[in-house]
């Protein structure tokens, strides 16, 4: 039976799912991956999202994800499994395998493929998958780039009034959106994550109880200073920090013709993995990863 231990909030790493040539996950980089993370002092981890390429693995690779993480974290620190899918019935059997491991949190995007459209549709998705999975809380995702849904604000907020979620994960990159988002949810006890690196000091500033970063897989102990900083409300030191965000996501999910290309790549030039994306994703040229090698030897920090 699942059960939830940790309170989510913090640094939550999307973290990357490195590959073998057949996209078959590599299980001694990805446990590798994983305890470099908690090692660092990250506060959550969430697999099987877009930066782990979930929506992109074979099932029985998806599951394979699931499993090593869930073994190799032993409940270090929060815990999230992505089930991305398109349509009601196929989330469900996600959600079920991730409780048959023992997950307490899974997160939720709109079914994509064909787009949501109507504010009874999102709540049929959130509401029927909710249900199938008690003990499990659900953490919603907002990303319309990737779903063309975005969900409408009174969605969310009627779905945490109902008590069905409590935490949204928001990357849309629209900051008035998230603005919007934290002032009609906090009365109800909404609690956000900022998603979009380049909205992570404003997020902060906003009231998001935590951040996503895709970049914190190669440096993350800068996005936990920024989390810390803003617990101390020294917002000088998290605009300062948000500078060298803002120089990572540069030169690493901006370095190739996709954001997960770029990110794979900046860790497999620190001698973890090969930085392979799932097909049908371009991986970076050998110029891109001169590029990114160069900028990591120069300028990744190790803690």
């Amino acid at each position: 039976m699942p059960t939830v231990h940790h309170t989510l909030s913090g640094v939550i790493v999307p973290v990357i799912t490195p590959v073998d040539d057949q996209d078959r996950v590599d299980e001694i980089t990805f446990r590798r991956v994983i305890r470099r993370l908690i090692n660092a002092g990250v506060h959550g981890l969430f697999v099987g999202g877009s930066g782990g390429e979930g929506p992109l693995l074979a099932s029985r690779e998806w599951q394979r994800m699931i499993e090593i993480a869930y073994d190799e974290n032993n409940d270090a620190v929060a815990l999230l499994g992505g089930v991305v899918d398109t349509s009601t019935q196929r989330v469900k059997e996600r959600i079920a395998i991730l409780a048959d491991v023992g997950y307490g949190y899974y997160v939720l995007t709109p079914t994509f493929y064909i787009p949501l459209k109507v504010n009874d549709e999102y709540l049929r998705l959130f509401s029927e998958c909710h249900d199938a999975a008690p003990g499990m809380s659900l953490v919603a995702y907002n990303i319309p780039q990737f779903t063309n849904s975005e969900i409408p604000i009174e969605v969310v907020v009627d779905l945490c009034r109902r008590g069905l979620i409590t935490y949204c994960k928001e990357s849309s990159a629209n900051l008035s959106y998230f603005q919007r988002l934290i002032s009609a949810g906090a009365p109800h006890g909404l609690k956000v994550f900022m998603g979009d690196e380049a909205n992570m000091s404003a997020g902060l500033r906003a009231g998001a109880c935590g951040i996503v970063p895709g970049s914190a897989n190669v440096e993350p102990w800068t996005f936990i200073h920024q989390f810390e900083a803003a617990q101390r409300q020294d917002w000088d030191e998290v605009a300062r920090l948000q500078e060298r965000i803002m120089l990572l996501r540069a030169n690493l999910p901006l370095a190739g013709s996709n954001w997960i290309a770029g990110i794979k790549y900046g860790v497999a030039s620190l001698g973890i993995g090969t930085g392979r994306p799932v097909s049908p994703l371009q991986p970076l040229s050998d110029e891109q990863k001169r590029k990114v090698d160069a900028f990591c030897a120069a300028e990744v920090r190790k803690g």
